[in-house]
């Protein structure tokens, strides 16, 4: 009986903390695109693998952390993209597995952070006077927040984002 009731409590704080961690996502990527240009929101999208150690990191240390998760609620659509995944996507007119689809985005480490523009093409920004469309390596949360306001304010049009960073 004991075994069981601690077993229970085990099985509670799992989901606590998987809910802590979560956001409400659109089911596919293409729905992320949809739910993007509906709600006139830039689209985040979080490529990673389920081997990735640092990938779990970002998932716990950054996007758990409730002023980062209020930022991506409001002010973003938010997609984690497993990059080994078998999902078939669509994106402008075109068919991709996932792994094409991060191949596009130009991934070459994992975690990668994609920030795409309500109508779904990616954001260009300068990182260091280098031209720039992904986000990758892990960040920690007060460095990811910057770049999320970087972000959501449209500073990527004329700010380097090596001044916030």
């Amino acid at each position: 009986m004991k075994y069981i009731k601690i077993k229970i409590v085990l099985i509670i704080i799992g989901f606590m903390f998987i809910s802590m961690n979560s956001f409400a996502q659109p089911k596919s990527f293409n729905e992320a695109l949809k739910m993007a240009k509906k709600q006139d929101k830039k689209l985040i999208v979080d490529i990673y693998t389920d081997w990735c150690g640092w990938c779990k990191k970002m998932d716990a240390d950054v996007y758990g952390k409730s002023d980062i998760k209020d930022i991506v609620e409001d002010d973003f659509i938010f997609y984690k993209l497993n990059a080994e995944g078998d999902e078939k996507i669509t994106y402008q007119g075109k068919q991709y597995s996932a792994a094409q689809l991060a191949e596009l985005f130009e991934v070459t480490g994992y975690p990668t952070t994609v920030f795409l523009k309500p109508d779904g093409k990616v954001i260009e920004y300068k990182y260091n006077d280098q031209k720039m469309s992904s986000l990758p390596g892990y960040y920690k949360a007060s460095e990811f927040k910057k770049v999320l306001e970087f972000m959501r304010d449209d500073k990527y049009k004329d700010t380097d984002m090596k001044t916030i960073i």
